[in-house]
């Protein structure tokens, strides 16, 4: 991304993008949203689509783009599938986890990765430690060559389909944030229990929880050193929380889509609805908020590409809280142009207004991302009580 465009290269790939998205993944959407998992055959259609591993080295089968390509996957597969467009996001991410532990595990992980039969969950959220991390209660105490891990996580994005999670645990409860640990888990091990947690939207996903009671881990699925696990949660989740921003958006832009499809064909007093400006007003007014709001989602992107993290941390906070809500309120609105169909199941409408929703709580809520912006503001003055 040079100044406010995009390179010819981007450009090109997004229209990659949206014919794959349009072609593969909109036939069938409506009625995939209601299942409880993810089509095996449908993950296959974005490996053959060239959709995973966007910005993965080639040597492991990557295409060796940027993260700003990932989040144009992301954008333009959200406006047709919800839950499907996910999935360029995972094996980027894991692979800047799985940069912090010995090369034999990024080797044997990362190829299945490509192939869309290894994917890894984000395993932070405990019973009583969502925006409060430091106050988790799984522990992973040292015995030997192994590290024995007991605790239970929550509302936990793909527990039931991930076969490998980044899991956070306390190495020195006594040192709360700095006696966090991330470890990568493979979870078929014993001693761990899945179970499922019905949610509202984002149905395929399959968020749960996580229980772990004496699960035996080798040491060297430690990612890094021992408390260094709130380190490696900001190095990846400010990627992935401008990412899933634009899953948000995109979910939104499909809305918008449709709406001016339907506005400019449905009449009303004998005149089509667009003509009315209490119609064409609202839809100038989310096309521009949802505008403004990706841009400041590639600019992160952007930021991450360059190196330069500290600084992308308050971009990616902005984008996490604002992006969500803006999306919400356009898929509100769109819902509302529609009529009583939008309300209906006959249309998707009600369903990605249930999807758009779970992104205000992701990877933290609102509050807490503004605590981060105003402390990258003003400094430890403006630090949480």
């Amino acid at each position: 991304m040079s100044g406010f465009g995009f390179t010819e290269a981007q450009e090109m790939f997004r229209r990659q993008a949206r014919d794959f998205a349009r072609r593969e993944l909109a036939p069938g959407a409506k009625e995939r949203a209601k299942l409880e998992e993810i089509p095996r055959d449908m993950i296959k259609k974005l490996v053959d689509g060239g959709m995973m591993g966007i910005n993965l080295p080639e040597k492991y089968g990557g295409q060796g783009a940027d993260w700003i390509s990932v989040g144009i996957a992301i954008e333009e597969l959200a406006k047709v599938d919800s839950s499907l467009s996910l999935f360029p996001m995972l094996p980027c991410v894991g692979y800047l986890a799985l940069q912090n532990a010995p090369q034999r595990i990024m080797d044997d992980w990362l190829p299945g990765a490509m192939r869309g039969e290894n994917v890894c969950c984000f395993a932070v959220t405990e019973p009583d430690a969502g925006a409060d991390a430091a106050g988790m209660k799984m522990t992973a105490t040292k015995e030997g060559d192994h590290y024995i891990l007991n605790g239970e996580k929550t509302s936990i994005t793909m527990a039931c389909f991930a076969n490998a999670g980044m899991v956070f645990a306390k190495t020195d409860p006594s040192l709360r944030a700095k006696g966090v640990t991330c470890f990568w888990v493979p979870l078929d091990l014993p001693g761990i229990t899945k179970s499922r947690i019905p949610h509202t939207g984002l149905k395929p996903l399959g968020a749960g929880s996580i229980i772990m009671e004496d699960v035996r881990l080798p040491s060297e699925y430690r990612l890094g050193q021992e408390g260094q696990g709130f380190y490696l949660f900001g190095h990846t989740v400010n990627f992935q929380r401008a990412c899933l921003a634009l899953l948000a958006l995109g979910i939104a832009e499909g809305c918008i889509e449709e709406t001016i499809n339907h506005v400019t064909q449905r009449t009303a007093f004998g005149h089509p609805l667009a003509k009315f400006e209490g119609v064409s007003f609202k839809i100038a007014e989310h096309a521009t908020m949802i505008e403004a709001a990706r841009l400041l989602c590639y600019q992160t992107l952007s930021l991450g590409d360059q190196g330069q993290l500290m600084m992308m941390m308050k971009y990616s906070a902005m984008c996490k809280w604002w992006c969500p809500e803006v999306a919400f309120h356009a898929v509100h609105d769109c819902l509302l142009l529609h009529g009583h169909i939008g309300y209906s199941e006959e249309h998707s409408l009600e369903q990605r207004l249930r999807d758009v929703l779970g992104f205000e709580y992701t990877d933290s809520v609102a509050q807490m991302m503004k605590m981060i912006i105003s402390r990258e503001l003003m400094g430890r003055e403006a630090a949480a009580l």
